[in-house]
């Protein structure tokens, strides 16, 4: 591009800064207002020059809105409207994002106050975390701007870290993930829940009292919990597609036409799979959810040509964010020689075969409670460090001396967790975890027991919501 067509794009993307009724105007916000929903995650808060922050996320997340709503703010607060720029990076070289920047500066060099340069899917572009370390380095202005970069892969997560070091301008919380929204947020959309206790249990916390009076307090919702769980297994967190589900009672074909799209049309985009290969392959993961993947036998199920294959395509979806490893645990560290878990990062990809094709089975309910507590966990530990969730080292699965399983433990796990979706009795299935560990809480669907201060049952619903409380 030229530095005509980067100035009209800049123009057009950041139509604020002429345009008093952008808020009604703008596809995005226009979209989310449509919707009858609240939820707003708020993952910009709190962002100020000379910060520079990285929101990473799947597509149809919604951090393009989070990022227009976070103009919203600024310029509720009073920030002069020509200084903030918003682009979005797609179809962008490295050398278009740096002219870019200059663009921009250049048109309001004679204004005071700094920078907010809000670039939209920069991961895209390839080098980008060059092209913005060199910006840091020789642009003053842009070194003191308020900097926010989103993007739907990790794949170049360890270049950026390296290449974004010290140039961050002292933001602590400068790397932030936007997910589908967990099981509390879904309940709110949902209404009926606004009396229910609010109390937040962190992993760490579990069987102390604090958890146990807020499990405790948490008895007489455990029914509706459970109503919306079940939902919760079907519908997922995609804030459009809980929309739909309020506004028509289910999610529409136009979403999970447009939610395949990111993963047949962008994550798997580098391959020469076919559509329907691509769908036989998550079929059979979503089958084979809450056990280690068997890349070989996987790889002659769907028709790839070796194990390797089936592992490259794996690894498309966990860098697109839709989808996560699970690794067995090895002196608390992930081990990298023994086989993965892989879950979803939401029942709705899980269930796209489905949804597209109803000869194909639906997921379990029962693998799609475990693939969901499990992503649970790993959200409540990346509250605080959201590297824990990309990495994938803060949720294990264990093998036992004997061979058994205990489904998520680790160091970040004092306390193991094992999922049974039943209303069976439970006790035998906690025989692993008292063996091993002593204690534990099996995730159930229906009992709550808590009379036994080493292992406790706790119905599925209640511990995501007190999970997600944060």
């Amino acid at each position: 591009m030229n530095d005509g067509q980067l100035r009209r794009l800049l123009t057009e993307q950041s139509a604020w800064r002429a345009n008093e009724r952008w808020q009604q105007d703008d596809p995005d916000l226009r979209a989310a207002a449509q919707l009858p929903l609240s939820y707003e995650p708020d993952a910009l808060a709190g962002i100020e020059p000379p910060g520079l922050y990285v929101l990473r996320g799947p597509r149809r997340v919604g951090k393009s809105l989070e990022m227009k709503r976070a103009v919203a703010r600024l310029l509720g607060s009073g920030v002069e409207p020509r200084t903030i720029f918003y682009c979005s990076c797609d179809g962008l070289s490295a050398q278009d994002l740096r002219r870019l920047v200059v663009t921009g500066h250049n048109a309001v060099r004679t204004l005071d106050g700094p920078r907010y340069w809000l670039l939209d899917e920069v991961t895209a572009v390839s080098g980008w975390s060059a092209a913005i370390k060199q910006l840091r380095d020789q642009s003053t202005a842009f070194r003191e701007a308020c900097v926010v970069l989103t993007g739907s892969s990790a794949r170049d997560l360890r270049d950026a870290t390296k290449d974004l070091a010290d140039r961050r301008g002292g933001a602590a919380d400068s790397e932030r993930l936007l997910l589908p929204m967990g099981f509390r947020g879904f309940c709110d959309s949902l209404g009926d829940f606004a009396n229910a206790p609010r109390t937040h249990v962190k992993p760490r916390d579990l069987l102390t009292p604090t958890a146990e009076q807020a499990v405790d307090a948490l008895e007489p919702w455990t029914t509706a919990l459970d109503d919306a769980w079940q939902l919760y297994l079907t519908v997922g967190g995609f804030p459009r597609a809980v929309g739909e589900l309020v506004l028509h009672g289910a999610v529409q074909p136009g979403f999970v036409d447009g939610l395949w799209d990111v993963v047949a049309g962008d994550a798997i985009r580098a391959t020469a799979m076919s559509e329907v290969e691509i769908a036989t392959l998550l079929a059979r993961l979503a089958a084979n959810l809450g056990s280690p993947v068997n890349a070989s036998a996987v790889a002659t199920d769907v028709g790839l040509r070796n194990g390797d294959r089936v592992n490259e395509r794996i690894d498309d979806l966990v860098q697109a964010f839709l989808a996560w490893r699970c690794y067995r645990e090895r002196s608390g560290r992930p081990n990298p020689a023994a086989q993965r878990k892989v879950y979803f990062v939401d029942p709705l990809v899980a269930q796209l075969p489905h949804l597209r094709s109803p000869m194909v089975p639906p997921p379990d309910p029962s693998l799609l409670n475990e693939q969901q507590i499990g992503l649970h966990l790993a959200r409540a530990l990346s509250l605080d460090r959201p590297a824990a969730y990309v990495e994938s080292d803060g949720v294990m699965y264990e093998r036992t001396g004997t061979g058994a399983e205990i489904d998520f433990a680790g160091p970040q796990l004092p306390v193991p967790v094992e999922c049974k979706y039943e209303d069976k009795p439970w006790k035998r299935a906690t025989q692993t975890m008292r063996a091993r560990y002593g204690r534990g809480v099996l995730v159930t669907r229906t009992p709550l027991v808590l009379d036994d201060h080493d292992v406790w049952a706790v119905p599925a619903g209640a511990f995501a919501w007190l999970l997600d409380g944060a």
